[in-house]
């Protein structure tokens, strides 16, 4: 099986090259050039240009400092606008932060923490009339 790169063409669509295809690498301003006999392609530099490549895998933009695999993603914390990866939530777990203008993309991944609610009555005290 061939090795493969993902890549960009040149009018910024995602591709996909098989590394043995490469004649050279160059260094550019804009990042690193591939170069094959018939062709010039470009490897993501931005947070954008990343988002296109591995959108159709299931990455979003959640806010303008990340790109989350939703597939991945397994709750949402409404009040500190935070995705994780796992549930339950620990002092480890890894997160990624969600924009105001973003919360539609994840709302519904919210899970309430059952342990916060008692389901128990109080116990009668004197002054409740049986």
């Amino acid at each position: 099986m061939t090795e493969q790169i993902r890549l960009l063409d040149r009018d910024g669509n995602p591709c996909t090259v098989n590394i043995e295809d490469l004649i050279a690498i160059k260094p550019s301003a804009d990042g690193p050039e591939f170069f094959t006999k018939d062709d010039k392609y470009f490897y993501p530099t931005t947070l954008d240009e990343l988002l296109i490549l591995f959108k159709e895998s299931g990455f979003e933009r959640l806010d303008r400092t990340n790109i989350v695999n939703m597939n991945h993603v397994n709750s949402f914390d409404r009040k500190a606008r935070k995705v994780y990866f796992d549930h339950p939530v620990t002092a480890d777990s890894k997160f990624a932060t969600v924009s105001e203008a973003n919360v539609s993309k994840v709302e519904h991944l919210a899970k309430e923490d059952s342990a916060k609610y008692k389901t128990a009555f109080p116990k009668p005290s004197l002054f409740w009339k049986k």
